[in-house]
């Protein structure tokens, strides 16, 4: 006896992996999930082994459900959004200090380099890891303009302040 609960959530499966790919490529028609392997499914299933050079059978057989499942892993990665970047530590109490050479200072210094362009007060020197003079007088202009204590260093909130301002001025250049 088949367990047509299964069979059925099976479908609705092969359905959301088709509805993904959909979205990725519309030449695969679009699929509601609704777990009854119908014409529509079939359509998408025919058009997804057109497309992956796979005999166009209309059935989900064992070599097609391998393909659809590695598309739709495909396009799920594809569309996700990029990940971010975490190099400041979690620590609250971290603190970039004058003189101090890391990454996290060279990022820093790209990052007031970038803002450069749109903050008028804010030089953006060549980025070489150190936390000197120039890249203190930057950051506490910085600061000044964004509320927070002009120290010159960097805590969390000046990090996450300039991550912000970063993130602000690159959205607005996609958009352009």
């Amino acid at each position: 006896m088949r367990n047509v609960m299964n069979e059925s959530e099976n479908i609705r499966e092969l359905q959301r992996y088709l509805r993904e790919l959909h979205h990725a490529d519309p030449r695969i028609p679009l699929v509601n999930p609704d777990g009854i392997y119908g014409p529509e499914t079939t359509a998408a299933v025919e058009e997804f082994q057109r497309l992956f050079g796979l005999p166009v059978t209309g059935r989900t057989d064992f070599a097609t459900w391998q393909a659809i499942y590695a598309a739709y892993l495909a396009a799920l990665e594809n569309n996700a959004p990029p990940r971010p970047l975490a190099p400041f530590p979690e620590d609250g109490e971290y603190i970039l200090r004058a003189g101090e050479y890391s990454d996290i200072v060279a990022l820093v210094q790209f990052i007031l380099r970038a803002l450069a362009d749109s903050f008028d007060d804010i030089d953006g020197g060549e980025p070489d890891g150190v936390l000197n003079d120039d890249t203190m007088a930057d950051i506490r202009r910085f600061q000044a303009r964004h509320g927070l204590p002009a120290t010159g260093e960097v805590d969390k909130a000046t990090w996450n302040a300039l991550a912000d301002a970063y993130n602000r001025q690159a959205r607005s250049l996609d958009s352009q």
